[in-house]
Parts: structure tokens; C-alpha cells; sequence
């Protein structure tokens, strides 16, 4: 198969990196040392003592990926509708699948303004990888997680199930569940405390959710709010399943860092629009309040606001 990873940064690497021993890849990304790095040294992947180099292609120039089988959307929230732009000059036709493994929800409505319905996987998974330099990532996940992906049609294409296969050759665990939407719900609940608590106070997961009884205190509330919007959706999630599942999401990838907290450091926009101010959103118009998320929204706003301002 021919694989286009679009927006190769820490998971979009991971997943390129690993698909390359089984498939025809090509990284793209608008970061021109990465993509430097990449072409002249190979893809690094570490683990702990354990390295890995990947000789895979990777392109800034949007009409070098060339056409693919599949497309996999790895940027943020914030550049969805560029990388699909960017996609279709040349990776993307009426043959290829389009699937989002993007954190948090709204970016299959971002999509769909632009590919047919017919070509959308979306899903998620639970791996994590960590930059460590341009071209080299950390793979930080250290018990065995999943990956899940569903049409948004109601017809499985060949090539979905054949991408499945590739990831699985992989080690990537990948399956077609029948409740995909929880899941989601599920992977928001850690993206909403996690990424964004661990941005807030520039910390590790293990050191917000293990270490420091006060944050596990604020994460533990904005878990229970998205549990409680979930289930005004009809997505039967409750508040101990929600915090167990966040909990045990932790303990496998203990020393990471979300990609967030880089966002903050290096003052980029952050993709807080897809995490909690969607979960605000949903809350409102449902009747569900949800006022650690909102004060969260407030004052990841008001930091990206301020990076021109901050005290040093």
C-alpha cells in the first residue's frame, strides 16, 4: 500500500516509521528541518536504549507526496482544513481513504467539507511518541494500546481493511470496534485533563495524575465533566469508568509529555478547540454545566493571548 502521513510530527512519525517495513511511505510536513533531517539521516525511533532508523521518504512540497491508498490526518485541529488542501494536490483522489486519528472531536466536519463521506475513516489511538529533535522521535508507550477505525459510512472498503492489516503487521493492534464513539469519548477524557493540565503546569502525565494529589484533584473534575456530557449524549460512560480509563491510560505511557505542552513552550496555538471548548460547547447545548473546562478553555486562551507578554 501506499501511505501518506500528513503532519509528521511525533505520532504521525511513529506511525510512518513503523507502516515503512510494510508499506510504501512518504512523511509530509511543512518543517523543513524535519524533513532535512529525515532524507539525510532517516527516521530515528528510540525507546529507551533501543534504536531504530527508517529510511522513508519525506516532502514540504505538497505535490511530491504523490497519490496515495490511504491519507492519515495527523496535524492538529488548528491545520486540518490546510492539511487536506495540501493533501489534495496530489495524494488524495476518489480512490483514496482519508482517516483521522487527530485528537479530540470536530475534525471529521472539517474533512467533509472536502472528501466524500464514502472515503472518511475516523478513529483513535492510545499510543504516544514524544519529539526529541527534528527526525527523531521517543516512543513513550510502554504496554500494549489499541488503535481503532470506523468508516462514517456504513460500508467497509477494501483498502480499510487492508490498512488495518498493515498496521496490525506492525504491531499497531488495530481493529474495527462497534463503539467507536465511546471510545472517542473515552480518548477525549484524557486528552482534555492531560494535555491540557500538563501544558498548564509544564509536567509530565505521571507527575499531574500520580505524584501531585492537587492536579489529580482538577483533572479528576474535568473527567467527570466530560463524563457527564458524554452520557447527555446517550454515550454510557460513567464518572469511575471515565477515571479508571483515564488512570490506566497513565500508567502505560508514564514519563510522557503531550504534544501540548510543547505548543505552550514554543508559544503555537494549541488545539484546546477540539478538547475542552468542544466539550463546553456540547455541555451548553445540552444543559450540562461544565465549569473546570470552561475556566481550563480561559486560561489556555489567555495564555496563547499572551505570548508576547509573558514574564520571563
Amino acid at each position: 500500500m501506499k501511505i501518506a502521513i500528513i503532519g509528521a510530527g511525533a505520532m504521525g512519525s511513529l506511525f510512518g516509521g513503523l507502516l515503512s517495513d510494510k508499506c510504501e511511505v512518504c512523511l509530509y510536513s511543512t518543517n523543513t528541518s524535519y524533513v532535512e533531517a529525515v532524507n539525510t539521516n532517516g527516521l530515528i525511533m528510540t525507546q529507551g536504549d533501543k534504536k531504530y532508523v527508517k529510511k522513508v521518504r519525506a516532502t514540504n512540497k505538497a505535490e511530491e507526496i504523490g497519490t496515495s491508498d490511504v491519507a492519515v490526518i495527523f496535524v492538529k485541529c488548528t491545520g486540518t482544513e490546510k492539511a487536506i488542501q495540501d493533501a489534495m494536490v496530489s495524494s488524495i483522489n476518489k480512490d483514496t481513504i482519508v482517516v483521522t486519528l487527530q485528537n479530540g472531536i470536530g475534525n471529521v466536519d472539517i474533512i467533509k467539507k472536502f472528501v466524500p463521506e464514502d472515503q472518511i475513516v475516523y478513529g483513535y489511538t492510545t499510543l504516544t511518541s514524544d519529539r526529541v529533535a527534528p527526525g527523531h522521535i521517543e516512543m513513550t508507550t510502554i504496554k500494549e494500546v489499541d488503535t481503532h477505525l470506523c468508516p462514517i459510512s456504513d460500508s467497509v472498503m477494501p483498502k480499510l481493511i487492508q490498512f488495518i492489516d498493515s498496521l496490525n503487521a506492525v504491531g499497531l493492534n488495530a481493529s474495527i470496534p462497534n463503539d467507536i464513539d465511546e471510545k472517542i469519548w473515552y480518548k477525549l477524557m484524557v486528552n482534555a485533563s492531560e494535555n491540557t493540565l500538563c501544558s498548564i503546569f509544564k509536567i509530565n502525565v505521571s507527575q499531574l495524575m500520580i505524584q501531585t494529589r492537587e492536579s489529580f484533584e482538577i483533572a479528576k473534575q474535568v473527567i467527570y465533566e466530560v463524563s457527564d456530557v458524554a452520557r447527555a449524549k446517550g454515550i454510557n460512560i460513567s464518572r469511575e469508568k471515565a477515571l479508571e480509563h483515564v488512570m490506566r491510560v497513565t500508567r502505560s505511557v508514564p514519563e510522557h509529555v503531550p504534544s501540548m505542552v510543547l505548543d505552550i513552550i514554543n508559544k503555537k496555538k494549541t488545539e484546546i478547540s477540539s478538547l475542552n471548548e468542544a466539550v463546553v460547547k456540547e455541555g451548553k447545548e445540552l444543559g450540562i454545566p461544565t465549569p473546570i473546562n470552561g475556566m481550563i478553555v480561559n486560561i489556555i486562551r489567555t495564555i496563547e493571548k499572551n505570548y508576547d507578554k509573558t514574564i520571563d
